[in-house]
């Protein structure tokens, strides 16, 4: 009778973590706005970026407004995603695949720009609010957050 019990809250525990992570792809479904980069705002107020030439500076300023501006990621389905990427001074929106590793709800999707798997660690989510870290290479979390906003659900 134990090892019926223990296999049922084992099915149990199966079941609910399968569940969860279906609900976080659930609500990941839709589009996303950026609305704060941690990063970027770091760097505009670290040394380095105050040293530098102000008008060169202004320039950086007037690409990186446009590009947060212009910043989405749109989950369109369980494996079909667009995020906005900058090629030079271009904005553009690029197709990308994704999934995500259940155990930790880390989004992985492929960047066909600069061919490299991309990772972010879902720190917070819920019908209108996305948090995520994107990953080092080694699997550790970054230092800095990205927020979203849904502003369109697929």
């Amino acid at each position: 009778m134990k090892q019926y019990t223990g296999l049922l809250i084992l099915l149990i525990l199966i079941i609910a973590g399968k569940s969860n992570a279906q609900d976080i792809q659930d609500q990941l479904l839709g589009k996303w706005k950026l609305t704060k980069d941690e990063g970027y705002l770091f760097f505009i107020n670290s040394p380095d970026a105050q040293s530098r030439p102000e008008d060169e500076m202004e320039k950086f300023y007037e690409l990186m407004d446009r590009l947060h501006d212009q910043s989405y990621k749109n989950f369109f389905s369980r494996d079909s995603m667009t995020n906005t990427i900058l090629d030079r001074t271009e904005i553009i929106q690029e197709k990308s695949i994704w999934n995500i590793r259940e155990a930790d709800s880390v989004i992985t999707w492929q960047s066909k720009f600069a061919p490299k798997v991309l990772q972010a660690k879902i720190m917070k989510i819920n019908d209108k609010e996305l948090v995520l870290v994107y990953l080092n290479r080694d699997q550790s979390l970054g230092r800095f957050k990205t927020h979203y906003e849904k502003v369109e659900k697929n």
